[in-house]
């Protein structure tokens, strides 16, 4: 038998539109799901987490489920046996007895021209010497994947017999059949469409992400306040310029003095004469917006922002330390300028059951006079 070199038609297999809806769809979900787990532990969220872990389960389930209804209501597809010769091939290295080997054969189908296919088959390396260029094989394909070809290691009497006999013609590289699938554009589309869905979960909640605070001492879900909410009440006048800043968040928490101070900048409250801090609030006298030095009667100012909040949590701690005031009693932070040397003194008090004790710093934070038994 002998088989002239033809040219075969382009196959093709596309992936419906309706197929690549549900992957955008599904990427979509996906995306959405993962970003709210991981913005939600972020901005200390549990509602928000929890919805997105559940959501991530749904899909994963659903997908899992359609996928093998989908394969079950699948027919196998019917497979085509031929006959085909080694137009080349090439083992490569492999430690175990079967090696992957590269071949390129050309296919004598009996319902269509014959054609070229390359594709890698595991071949024993005691049987590699069976396979030499130009010797007839026979071959199996599903009918409509002419591409996915396997040489049939152990053909039954009757196909052995016919490649035995077979004489055949090299098909033209042109002939060279493929997989046409889309695979790579509905991968792409899928990705796109999880980011895509990422994207609108950090859209969303971008103010509770990118604010400040909530990563400053935030515990996450179910830890503790992951952002607390500032609110800065200011009232001026020519008489008294003062200004209240009161908060959810203990004054004492890492960070939390610090951005209270910045909020009260957005206020327009820079300087102040005298500047009171406590657990929950803070107020300033004499205010200004750094435009003037004082309060217009000599009475010097200093600029809020250049005060160390960064150590003043730890003088609260030394102050109940070495006074012996117990962790549970209140205290207050008093800055203002000493009426005697004029320079910027840091007042902080502790106060018990058994009374009360002062610590004094300077402006850097540094322990001047250290607190005494309560009295």
């Amino acid at each position: 038998m002998t088989i002239t070199e033809t040219s075969g038609p382009t196959e093709s297999r596309r992936i419906g539109p309706a197929a690549l809806l549900g992957s955008l769809l599904t990427g979509a979900v996906v995306g959405a799901a993962v970003a709210s787990v991981v913005v939600g532990i972020i901005i200390g969220k549990a509602m928000l987490w929890g919805a997105g872990a559940g959501f991530f389960l749904f899909v994963v389930l659903v997908t899992a489920l359609s996928g093998r209804r989908a394969r079950a209501r699948t027919p196998r597809p019917e497979k085509r046996t031929a006959l085909a010769m080694i137009e080349s091939r090439r083992a490569t290295n492999g430690e175990l007895a079967d090696v992957p080997v590269s071949f390129v054969l050309t296919v004598a189908a009996e319902d269509r021209p014959a054609y070229r296919v390359a594709f890698s088959q595991s071949i024993n390396l005691v049987d590699l010497a069976d396979y030499p260029l130009r010797r007839v094989v026979v071959v199996e394909y599903p009918a409509n994947e002419p591409w996915d070809v396997r040489i049939v290691t152990r053909p039954d009497q009757e196909w052995a017999r016919r490649a035995a006999e077979a004489s055949m013609d090299s098909a033209p590289e042109s002939t060279l059949v493929k997989n046409p699938s889309r695979e790579g554009t509905y991968c792409l589309a899928s990705l796109l469409a999880i980011l895509l869905g990422a994207a609108v979960i950090v859209l969303l909640f971008r103010a509770d992400l990118f604010r400040e605070d909530h990563g400053a001492g935030g515990k996450g879900a179910g830890g503790g306040t992951g952002g607390a909410e500032v609110s800065v009440s200011a009232s001026a006048s020519l008489s008294s310029r003062t200004s209240t800043t009161r908060t959810t968040e203990s004054m004492l928490r890492d960070g939390g003095m610090r951005r209270t101070v910045d909020a009260l900048a957005m206020a327009g409250v820079l300087t102040a004469t005298e500047f009171r801090i406590e657990e929950h609030s803070m107020a300033a006298e004499g205010v200004g917006d750094g435009a003037d030095s004082g309060t217009g009667g000599g009475e010097p100012s200093f600029a809020l922002r250049s005060l160390p909040y960064e150590r003043l949590p730890a003088l609260v701690r030394e102050a109940r330390t070495t006074s012996g005031a117990g962790d549970d009693g209140s205290w207050r932070i008093d800055i203002g300028h000493d009426a005697k040397t004029g320079a910027l003194v840091i007042r902080v008090t502790v106060t018990d059951s058994r009374g009360s004790a002062t610590l004094r710093a300077d402006a850097q934070g540094r322990v001047v006079e250290p607190a005494t038994a309560p009295r």
